[in-house]
């Protein structure tokens, strides 16, 4: 049995505290229990044993072992780093809530930000197919391949795409002007194709549709 204010003590009824008073899911009860059995280890090595005693310094470090690795783990990425420190956190203010310590150190300890990564183009051919998917005939379809086209052509957003006027497409100079977000305007090139697409839906489905409140 754990003694009292004990660091396996106080995670144990931290991780009661997540099933019974806040229904956590399993796999999260789980990868919370993982990562702080990795803390209270990482503590003791430090010969710190009871939660009161642990400090800002000590968090610090814990994370900086967690992107560094050791002998028994391999470096984690930054997203995995996060979210093991997020567990620590919710440790330090528990117990802070429940009087086991004066103050909480991790709670000025920010986890790590996750590179951002850029997002995967499609490879020409799928995109080849999907410009081709609407069929040649009908408003909906000249409507829809105008989209795509535009979509493709000037890396839009669905939302700068589907907020284009006529007048933020000029056919001699083959640009765009969009509307980005807050408020943001950008010129950006448009291809031939894109204009042929946009100049088929203007002229042959937009009146129609238009019509019928589409």
């Amino acid at each position: 049995m754990a003694a009292p204010g004990s660091t396996d003590g106080v995670i144990a009824a931290y991780l009661d505290h997540l099933v019974v008073e806040r229904g956590t899911a399993r796999n999260t009860l789980d990868s919370y229990a993982r990562d702080l059995r990795r803390y209270a280890a990482h503590l003791d090595g430090l010969g710190v044993a009871k939660i009161a005693d642990v400090t800002s310094a000590h968090v610090t470090a814990f994370g900086a072992a967690l992107r560094e690795g050791d002998a028994e783990h391999k470096p984690l990425a930054a997203s995995s780093a996060a979210r093991a420190l997020v567990a620590v956190r919710g440790l330090h203010k528990f117990a802070h809530a429940e009087g086991l310590t004066e103050h909480n150190p991790a709670r000025e300890v920010r986890p790590p930000t996750p590179a951002k990564r850029l997002p995967k183009a499609l490879p020409v051919d799928d995109v080849l197919r999907l410009l081709e998917t609407p069929s040649p005939d009908g408003e909906r379809a000249l409507r829809d391949r105008a989209l795509l086209e535009v979509l493709y052509s000037t890396g839009a957003r669905i939302s700068e795409a589907v907020g284009l006027d006529v007048d933020d497409v000029d056919d001699t100079e083959r640009t765009v002007l969009l509307d980005g977000k807050g408020g943001k305007q950008r010129l950006v090139p448009i291809g031939r194709p894109a204009l042929a697409a946009l100049h088929a839906y203007t002229v042959r489905a937009r009146p129609a549709l238009a019509a019928h409140g589409r």
